[in-house]
């Protein structure tokens, strides 16, 4: 009797899913292999071993961040009102701070990834909005310590509403668990103050492109168009890029300023 061995040392090929899986017949299936192509080339493999590593980076960077942010919340919380009036500060990366999500529902995505033009765009949660949310009542939790914790993951059911929470304070670094508060209470803000910062994006977009090309227009009549200068170039952001780790240096600066200014008082 003949023995048959299954060599499991490798993984099963990956086939792409449907509706791009495209089934073919016998016939075409033994062209394909006569011309020596894969569903999925080396190439591509390539490409998602190189993704999965930068990923991985990713994660890895994620959460040096949220350990150092956490580190820093009481004097994140000190300042909160100067963040929210800094564009700079108020639109850092947030999406990585704070989790959530559900039975039946799944994890609340903190990051929304958009395919416009052939152009990836993602859309996170920014930390005006996160400080924004945590000064509804269901995000905080009174501390035994005498200060005030926020809420930093969730979880829970929709249909019985149950819940529970992690909660970090900023005075002591304790972490509390909270139990017995609306599931939906935590899901629902959070939804749709996420749902806001896109349309907040968007808004944004559409308002500065339509600046740039009044701006163009006054140009060509002015006659300094050129061929090379459209709209596009006229098209500016919200002012310049700050990191969670600039943002941080700059806020423990100007308090050490303070100090020594009342010092010498």
């Amino acid at each position: 009797m003949a023995t048959i061995h299954i060599d499991d040392s490798k993984p099963f090929p990956y086939f792409p899913a449907e509706p791009n899986n495209k089934r073919e017949t016998f016939a075409d299936f033994c062209k394909r292999q006569a011309a020596e192509l894969n569903l999925v080339s080396d190439e591509m493999e390539q490409e998602k071993r190189e993704q999965a590593e930068m990923q991985e980076l990713m994660k890895k960077s994620n959460e040096r961040k949220k350990a150092l942010f956490y580190d820093n919340l009481d004097l994140i919380l000190r300042h909160r009102d100067e963040i929210r009036g800094t564009p700079r500060y108020a639109n850092i990366d947030a999406h990585y701070l704070v989790r959530g999500g559900g039975l039946y529902l799944g994890p609340l995505s903190m990051t929304r990834r958009y395919n416009f033009a052939g152009t990836l765009v993602n859309i996170n949660l920014k930390l005006s909005t996160l400080l924004e949310v945590w000064d509804n009542a269901q995000f905080k939790v009174e501390c035994s310590c005498g200060g005030t914790a926020v809420i930093r993951s969730f979880a829970g059911s929709p249909l019985s509403g149950c819940s529970q929470a992690t909660a970090i304070c900023p005075c002591c670094k304790k972490e509390i668990r909270v139990r017995n508060r609306s599931f939906g209470g935590y899901y629902g803000l959070l939804r749709i103050m996420i749902d806001r910062d896109i349309e907040k994006v968007a808004r944004n977009i559409v308002a500065q492109w339509t600046h740039a090309e009044v701006n163009y227009g006054k140009k060509v009549a002015e006659g300094n168009d050129a061929k090379w200068n459209k709209a596009g170039s006229e098209l500016h952001g919200d002012g310049e890029f700050c990191n969670l780790e600039t943002m941080i240096n700059e806020l423990k600066m100007k308090e050490f300023k303070a100090q020594c200014e009342a010092e010498k008082m």
